[in-house]
C-alpha cells in the first residue's frame, strides 16, 4: 500500500500576525483570554472548549481518531497548543486521509501528543520560557521575535483560553515532531554521549570499553535491522580491536564503525574514515526532518516548500522583496556528535543559477545564531561543494558577527536563499555528509 509522505512539504506562504504588546513584562497575542475573566460557573475541559470552537473542529476529530479524548479530559494540568482548522488546511489531504486511517492513528498520536505540555502555562509563562517537553517526549522551542510567539515555526494566535483541566493556546500550523531514532540509533548515540566525556577526560580506556559494549549487543541479536554478513563482518572487527593495545586507537577504531553504522554506509572493512552521510533521501519520508521559515516571521511575503523528489529533496518557492522580506529557508536537527571528526560538509545538489547560504547551528532556536557560507548554483546542473566548517561565518540576523563553530558543535543544518533578489527558486539536495578532508579527495 502506498503510504502518504506527511508534509513538511506544504507551501507556507504569507501570513497576517497579530499584534504583541509588552506591558508587565506580559504580551497580548491577538486576543488572550484569561481565566479569571470567564464565568464563575464550572469550565469545560481541554477537549470541551475545543468542541465549542469552530475554529479547532478539524482538531477534535484528530483527537477523536487517535483515541486521545479521555487523555486530554484528565486531571492534568496540561497545555495545548491548538492547530486551527486553516493550519490542518496546509496538509496534503492525502496525509490528512492516511493519518486518520488505522495504520496512521499510532503517527496522529504522536503527532498530537507533539502539541501538549504538562504543566498550564499561560502566555506570561511561555515568553520566560525557552524550551518545553512534550508528552510525546519531544522538545519545543520558544522564542519572542519582533512582535510575535513562536513555537518552533509556529505563530501563536489566541493565547490563554482557559480550561478546567489546563490551558490552549491556537497555533497557525501544524508541528511534526522529529523523526523517531531506530533501536540501532539509540544504542549508538547513547553509547557516543557515555564515552566522549570519559576520552575527553583522559581515559581512552573507559571510553573504548563503553563502544565495545554497545557493538557487542548490536552484532549479538537481529533487532537491530543489520543483515548477518554485515553482523558478521563487525563481530570479526571487533575481535581485531580488541587485541590493540594503544587504548586511544582501540576507542577510535570502536567510533568509526559506530560513525559508519549511523551513516548507513557499513562496509565490510570497517577501518575507513570518519566520514558519514547526514542526510540522504532515499527514503521519501526523510524530507520531513526539515521545516521552512520564511520571511512571514517579519512580515515578508517570500514563500517556501519542501517535497520529496527522485531520491533527493526539492525546496523551491518565491523570493519577495515587500515588507522589507526577502528570505526563505528550511532547516533541520542533527544529533548531537554527527560532525565529530569532520572538517568539513560536502553537499551534492542541482540549483537554479542564484547564490545560496548552507549554514550550521550550536542549538534548536530560530533567533540563535548560526554559521554561514555561500555558495553559487548552475540552472539546472548537478554540482558538489564542500565548506570548510572552520572558514563558515558568524552571523545573528543576517548581521556578521565574530567568532567560529567546531564540528563537535554542531545542531543544524539550514539552507538560506537570502540573495536580496525577487523571483522564483529551486534547490534540489541528493546528499548532506560530514567529512574529514585529510581522508578524502575533497579538499576545501
Amino acid at each position: 500500500m502506498l503510504v502518504p509522505r506527511l508534509p513538511t512539504a506544504y507551501l507556507l506562504g504569507p501570513r497576517e500576525y497579530p499584534p504583541l504588546l509588552q506591558g508587565n513584562s506580559m504580551f497580548l497575542i491577538e486576543s488572550v483570554v484569561l481565566a479569571t475573566s470567564l464565568s464563575l460557573g464550572a469550565q469545560p475541559t481541554i477537549v470541551g472548549q475545543a468542541v465549542e470552537a469552530e475554529q479547532l473542529s478539524t482538531l477534535v476529530a484528530a483527537v477523536q481518531a487517535a483515541g486521545l479524548v479521555e487523555a486530554l479530559s484528565s486531571e492534568g494540568p496540561m497545555t495545548v497548543f491548538a492547530p486551527t482548522n486553516d493550519a490542518f488546511g496546509l496538509i496534503d489531504s492525502q496525509a490528512i486521509e492516511y493519518l486518520l486511517s488505522d495504520p496512521g492513528k499510532p503517527e496522529l498520536a504522536r503527532i498530537l501528543l507533539h502539541h501538549v505540555v504538562p504543566g498550564r502555562l499561560d502566555a506570561a509563562t511561555l515568553l520566560e520560557t525557552q524550551e518545553v517537553t512534550t508528552l510525546a517526549g519531544t522538545t519545543l522551542s520558544l522564542e519572542a521575535i519582533r512582535d510575535r510567539l513562536l513555537v518552533e515555526e509556529s505563530v501563536v494566535q489566541t493565547a490563554d483560553i482557559g480550561a478546567s483541566n489546563g490551558i490552549i493556546h491556537t497555533i497557525d500550523r501544524v508541528m511534526l515532531p522529529p523523526v523517531q531514532q531506530s533501536p540501532l540509533e539509540l544504542v549508538i548515540l547513547n553509547a557516543i554521549e557515555r564515552g566522549v566525556p570519559l576520552f575527553n577526560n583522559d581515559n581512552p580506556e573507559g571510553c573504548a570499553a563503553v563502544y565495545a559494549t554497545a557493538l557487542e549487543a548490536v552484532v549479538a541479536v537481529d533487532g537491530f535491522g543489520l543483515d548477518a554478513s554485515v553482523r558478521s563482518s563487525i563481530s570479526a572487527r571487533l575481535d581485531e580491536i580488541a587485541e590493540d593495545r594503544d587504548m586511544t586507537e582501540r576507542a577510535w577504531a570502536y567510533r568509526r564503525i559506530m560513525d559508519a553504522l549511523l551513516s548507513e554506509r557499513m562496509q565490510v572493512d570497517a577501518r575507513v574514515s570518519g566520514d558519514r552521510v547526514l542526510f540522504d533521501f532515499n527514503d521519501p519520508s526523510t524530507v520531513n526532518a526539515f521545516n521552512i521559515v520564511v520571511d512571514g516571521v517579519m512580515g515578508g511575503r517570500s514563500t517556501g516548500r519542501i517535497r520529496s523528489g527522485d531520491g533527493s529533496l526539492v525546496f523551491d518557492g518565491e523570493t519577495s522583496l515587500r515588507n522589507n522580506g526577502g528570505f526563505s529557508s528550511m532547516r533541520a536537527a542533527v544529533p548531537s556528535g554527527s560532525c565529530d571528526g569532520a572538517d568539513a560538509l560536502r553537499i551534492r545538489f542541482k540549483g537554479d543559477g542564484r547564490e545560496w547560504i548552507v549554514g550550521t547551528r550550536s542549538g534548536r532556536s530560530f533567533g540563535g545564531e548560526s554559521y554561514w557560507t555561500r555558495f553559487d548554483t548552475v540552472n539546472g546542473r548537478w554540482m558538489d561543494v564542500v565548506v570548510p566548517i572552520a572558514d563558515m561565518e558568524r552571523t545573528s540576523f543576517g548581521q556578521a558577527l565574530r567568532g567560529t563553530i567546531t564540528p563537535d558543535q554542531i545542531r543544524g543544518i539550514e539552507f538560506y536563499m537570502y540573495d536580496k533578489k525577487a523571483g522564483p527558486f529551486r534547490l534540489e539536495i541528493d546528499s548532506i555528509e560530514a567529512i574529514n578532508t585529510a581522508n578524502s579527495d575533497d579538499r576545501a
